[in-house]
């Protein structure tokens, strides 16, 4: 019998017995709505009344820690202790993978289990071009819900309907309050904190790029990017009382719309700190000073308003001992997404500062195509180890769409499993070839061929002995302009780019998947005539259209145009 998370105990306790055709429930404590919803949402039937009913729950267990629960299955009975609700809704689930697992009779069987991780979330990225409509959204909470997170975040710079800054979001088909209230519902319902994310300091260009928002940039006439070159508008917001109080009024129409009382406040690279408008102040005190005392500007907003405050932990790693000073409600996010990223070293720097944090690795999956699988599993398995091992507060799944946001939402599924398992329970993680795991409990819309099929994908990866950080080498070639491919021709191998080839042509793919197989084979294509100093091949229409098609099946038309402009633009 195959269960996942893997519960920390479970036993035997004697024959089976045959499964029943309805499991009619009973609490022995008066539920609130949430758990009945979550247990119709189950497919499981509520009763009033104990007298033929074949599972119990009671949730009035003090001796249990929060979110634990005892499930113990008897002559084809069932009943589940918790000290919560949050543990019974656990417990609920296991209870499903079951009888899910079990068609015919169901083992007599005793499981007591717990999260090694309280918080274990996931964020999607809905600013890089891909907003999802509502539909795929459900899907991926159904989802998450199943393999026991409790927090989703959805990265956001522009995204949100804003009432007074149309001109933001106009052409990006953003969320709305009514969406997000809808979707808050539908999380909470499955016991899901749908956490408001939203960034205020750093990636503001979505703003800082119109006239009306230009006061408010540390460089409102453009600055140097460190790795893209120039940019002819900021990405940064000054550190000042004005720019902190703007942060406040969308705060203000953000923050009800949830029923968290989280925010993510971002504040992640801000490239220009200290070249603009902070300069001076930069010189006088140095930049992470600067940068801490916006930071504890932000974070009054965002207490005054009844919430606890996250950000990205990059710019304070950097002086872990400024952490000191932070309140300690505050919570860092300490991100990094390849395998080899100091989780070590930073995990043991916030918990001598007392700061509580979260460790964010990644999966592995943007700027890439096909997926990077092995190192997804290895950023994610040393993540949760440090995490455990520093007494983090939780795990943050990130899933980025840089760039344009062109890979396949199912790569990130295989990742998402794989950090659920590690989160709930770190000695039982799996190793990263665990099909049989993936098979059974990634969404019942995924065949088994699939799965395998983005594990072929992302073996394409590893075709190239020289890795790149957070991308792979086709992704670049196909993003690749006709003034890169001079000095791309000197780092490319012929060799690699002919056996990358013909693995790809070996794949049988379907749907999604084999526009993503075939943008691989004409990145492969077109590298192979770069290196031998050929002409570029053209870019097919028909993959254009192909991807048109694939994205508008889940997401929002918003941003598909600008999508689009990453490929041809880089393929004229």
């Amino acid at each position: 019998m195959l269960l996942y998370p893997q519960p920390k105990s479970i036993g035997r306790l004697g024959k089976a017995y045959d499964r029943p055709q309805k499991t009619i429930c009973f609490f022995v404590k008066a539920p609130s709505d949430r758990l009945k919803n979550a247990v119709r949402n189950l497919g499981f039937t509520l009763s009033k009344r104990k007298a033929g009913s074949n599972l119990k729950i009671d949730t009035a267990e003090p001796a249990l820690v929060e979110s634990e629960y005892t499930l113990t299955v008897k002559s084809g009975k069932a009943e589940i202790v918790s000290r919560s609700e949050f543990g019974a809704f656990y417990g609920l689930i296991t209870l499903k993978q079951i009888l899910e697992a079990c068609p015919s009779s169901i083992p007599n069987v005793g499981i007591r289990d717990w999260p090694d991780l309280m918080h274990r979330g996931y964020m999607l990225d809905i600013s890089r071009c891909k907003v999802p409509t509502m539909e795929t959204l459900f899907e991926l909470v159904d989802f998450l819900a199943s393999l026991k997170y409790n927090q989703l975040q959805l990265y956001t710079e522009h995204v949100f309907a804003y009432s007074r800054h149309e001109r933001i979001w106009a052409d990006s088909s953003p969320l709305t309050a009514n969406e997000i209230r809808e979707l808050d519902q539908y999380c909470y319902d499955r016991y899901i904190e749908l956490v408001p994310n939203q960034n205020s300091f750093g990636h503001m260009e979505r703003w800082l790029r119109h006239d009306a928002y230009k006061s408010l940039a540390e460089c409102p006439k453009g600055f140097e990017h460190p790795f893209s070159g120039w940019k002819p508008f900021g990405s940064t917001l000054k550190p000042t009382v004005e720019s902190a109080n703007f942060m406040g009024e969308l705060y203000d129409e953000l923050l009800p719309n949830f029923r968290s009382r989280n925010l993510n406040i971002g504040g992640d690279e801000p490239w220009e700190l200290g070249r603009g408008a902070s300069k001076s102040r930069v010189a006088e005190l140095g930049k992470h000073e600067v940068y801490l005392e916006h930071l504890l500007r932000l974070h009054e907003l965002v207490r005054s308003r009844g919430h606890g405050m996250q950000f990205w932990g990059d710019i304070m790693i950097e002086q872990p001992e400024l952490a000191r000073e932070l309140p300690k409600e505050i919570t860092a996010l300490l991100w990094g997404y390849e395998a080899d990223h100091p989780f070590k070293e930073q995990c043991e720097a916030m918990q001598a500062s007392k700061t509580g944090f979260y460790v964010v690795p990644g999966t592995s999956t943007w700027n890439s195509i096909g997926g990077r699988l092995n190192n997804a599993y290895a950023n994610i398995e040393s993540a949760v180890y440090h995490a455990n091992m520093c007494q983090a507060k939780g795990l943050l799944l990130a899933d980025w769409g840089d760039n344009g946001h062109h890979q396949s939402r199912l790569l990130s599924l295989p990742p998402i499993l794989y950090a659920a398992g590690g989160s709930w329970d770190f000695n039982g993680m799996l190793e990263p070839d665990y099909q049989t795991i993936a098979v059974s409990f990634l969404p019942k819309s995924v065949t088994k061929t699939e799965y395998e099929t983005i594990v072929q994908l992302s073996d394409i990866s590893v075709h190239f002995k020289k890795p790149l950080h957070n991308a792979t080498w086709l992704n670049r070639i196909l993003f690749s302009k006709p003034d890169d491919h001079a000095i791309l021709a000197k780092e490319l191998s012929l060799e690699e780019l002919q056996s990358a080839k013909s693995a790809i042509k070996a794949i049988q793919a379907t749907g999604e998947l084999e526009l993503s197989r075939k943008l691989l084979a004409f990145a492969a294509k077109k590298g192979i005539a770069i290196v031998k100093g050929h002409a570029a091949p053209s870019f097919p229409v028909y993959l254009l259209n192909s991807f048109r098609k694939y994205w508008l099946r889940e997401n929002r038309p918003g941003g598909l145009d600008e999508s689009v402009r990453f490929l041809t633009d880089a393929n004229p």
